[in-house]
């Protein structure tokens, strides 16, 4: 999926992409309900749309051998999708389709991150911000 008409859709956001965005193994069905529930997820009190930042990222994952500790991405290409914002809305959780349990900031998201084909997702509790990254798969045609 081309994520370019999405981004441009929410202008109403700062959003940030690089100049030649990967496509996302993705549906537009799937992915723009799982983009609401990441946007009402970091509108807290006080919060407007134009406070919030849409990041759209090319990403390669090399190889690690250090894979205790928290899910993360397994080596790959990646389309991460990111909404970050003021306040203390998310935390430093992560998320991958096998988790039996959703952290507080995904479970509403948990549904729709499945049905979306995420590949993994985390929350970043920051000093004077939060943010949700999800993963998906780069699509290769």
């Amino acid at each position: 999926m081309r994520l370019d008409a999405i981004l441009r859709a929410h202008e109403f956001m700062k959003v940030e992409r690089p100049p030649e965005l990967w496509e996302a193994d993705t549906e537009d069905v799937d992915f723009i309900p799982l983009l609401g529930e990441m946007i009402v997820a970091a509108l807290q009190p006080g919060t407007e749309p134009a406070d919030l930042t849409l990041n759209a990222s090319n990403v390669v994952v090399e190889e690690d051998e250090d894979t205790e500790g928290a899910p993360r991405a397994g080596p790959g290409e990646y389309v991460a999708v990111t909404v970050s914002g003021p306040g203390d809305w998310s935390s430093d959780r992560s998320w991958v389709p096998t988790s039996e349990s959703a952290p507080p900031a995904f479970r509403s998201l948990g549904p729709a991150l499945l049905r979306a084909r995420a590949r993994w997702a985390y929350g970043r509790a920051l000093p004077t911000a939060s943010s949700l990254t999800v993963f998906f798969s780069r699509l290769l045609r």
